[in-house]
């Protein structure tokens, strides 16, 4: 089982999953400690951001 697998609380088609990951992310990284995990939690948050408007992309591309 993989790190991704053990953090995952939503399977992945759900509605808005990489936003609401990121959220998540960003919540745990206010109180993290020490910083270099802080760091990390928002690198993933904002991973998720990325694959967010990529998906937004996706779906608002034109039909082939």
């Amino acid at each position: 089982m993989s790190n991704d697998d053990v953090l995952r609380a939503l399977p992945r088609d759900t509605p808005d999953y990489h936003l609401r990951q990121a959220a998540h992310l960003r919540v745990l990284a206010e109180n993290a400690r020490p910083a270099e995990l802080k760091a990390r939690l928002l690198e993933e948050a904002d991973r998720h951001e990325e694959l967010a408007g990529e998906e937004v992309e996706q779906l608002n591309a034109p039909a082939r």
